[in-house]
């Protein structure tokens, strides 16, 4: 087996910059909903179901994806991934009728799972350097770094819309073409495993612990997505009831702008307080999303508008300020209780399982709106976060005990 150290080094140091900037279409999520209502002229419903559709085709081929990554390895499958994004990015962008930004909605959702191939890459790269305690550490650093680069966006994203309504769209493809030139700075380890992976047709052991994880992640990231980009909108109608789209869309910003703040200070503190509370992380966001629910919800009816609508704000910081920590800790989890060998495997059913969890979840949301409103879709959710908590609770238990499961 050669190893190239310096490419290792490399690749680990280039790392947080590409997972940072490769996260998510930067720009596009923080004026994803006014782009589509006002330049696309889509509605609630045609939106809840352009994700619902593009995690379904995504799910069927799922088993085809896999085998691709199995064939052509961890690097390349994150080659392809932000190659898809960027050709999504560009038919959300020129697309002028539905099918068109569809097929680009369901490019954007395939590019996850080659993208989540990355954390496998820095696994092996830091197994290699025997520093595989730096996993969490590194991958809280790519988030801290996308967290700083979307609080820039959300800025000015808001801003750029007003002066024309594709100027943020253009800043998106931008950013792709820099994630086309840095991917080609990570290396990937080649070890037996890699061929291990690719031969090996048995099933892979799934423990009480890691299913308990996958399904957690299932609902908890989906209720965390969802309920961002609902309340979100939901937000922007409260707003339409009472003030002017030029309005609206500064505001929006603004609260946008904060949650992007409240994100980079969650990153950025994430590491001492999980020193501090361990195997508590999980409880603490689990009552987060608890929380920022009902302040949404009760700043919905609240009669004093402006007062609401902070509360709203809040509630929705709360999504992004909890959301990297999950996202990084259930990694975390998951790698350390399977087998190094089966982590590509792992990986892809960490994404799979996340998408049939927002597949599932957003289609009860879309059958919904099609007889109620948003404020039913938020009692919904409100109401998954509960029974997240009790997925949070019985994880909590077997972490306590200290057990891990070995192979």
């Amino acid at each position: 087996m050669i190893v190239n150290k310096r490419r290792i080094i490399l690749s680990n140091k280039i790392y947080p910059l590409f997972a940072g900037l490769s996260g998510d279409l930067i720009f596009y999520i923080a004026i994803n909903t006014l782009f589509l209502t006002e330049v696309k002229h889509f509605s609630a419903l045609e939106i809840s179901s352009l994700t619902t559709i593009s995690i379904f085709v995504m799910l069927l081929l799922n088993p085809l994806v896999m085998k691709i990554i199995n064939k052509i390895g961890a690097l390349n499958s994150v080659k392809v991934g932000v190659t898809v994004l960027f050709i999504g990015a560009f038919l959300i962008t020129v697309g002028n009728n539905y099918f068109t930004i569809l097929i680009g909605s369901i490019l954007y959702e395939s590019y996850a799972y080659f993208k989540y191939m990355d954390a496998v890459i820095l696994r092996k790269n830091l197994t290699l350097l025997k520093e595989e305690d730096r996993f969490l550490e590194i991958q809280n650093k790519y988030t801290l770094i996308y967290a700083v680069v979307t609080m820039f966006t959300a800025f000015i994203s808001g801003f750029l819309f007003n002066i024309n309504p594709y100027l943020p769209m253009i800043g998106c493809l931008i950013f792709c073409v820099i994630n086309l030139f840095l991917v080609n700075f990570l290396y990937e380890v080649k070890t037996p495993n890699n061929k291990v992976i690719k031969k090996d047709k048995r099933k892979v052991k799934i423990t009480h612990l890691v299913f308990l994880l996958l399904l957690l992640f299932a609902i908890g990231y989906s209720i965390i997505d969802l309920g961002q980009n609902n309340s979100k909108l939901f937000i922007q109608y409260k707003l339409d009831s009472f003030l002017t789209l030029e309005n609206v869309s500064i505001i929006l910003t603004i609260i946008i702008s904060a949650s992007r703040i409240a994100r980079v200070l969650a990153n950025y503190f994430f590491i001492t307080i999980y020193e501090k509370y361990k195997s508590k992380i999980l409880s603490i966001i689990g009552y987060s999303l608890l929380i920022s629910f009902t302040l949404i919800l009760i700043g919905n009816f609240l009669p004093f508008k402006i007062f609401g609508i902070i509360l709203m704000s809040i509630g929705f910081c709360m999504f992004l300020a909890i959301r990297d920590p999950f996202d990084n800790y259930i990694k975390e989890l998951l790698l350390d209780n399977t087998n190094p060998s089966d982590h590509e495997v792992m990986m892809n059913k960490l994404n799979f399982t996340r998408k049939l969890g927002k597949l599932i979840v957003s289609g009860l949301i879309t059958l919904i709106l099609l007889k109620d409103n948003l404020t039913y879709v938020m009692v919904f959710l409100l109401g998954l976060s509960c029974f997240s908590l009790v997925i949070v609770y019985e994880i909590y238990k077997i972490l306590k005990k200290n057990i891990k499961y070995n192979y």
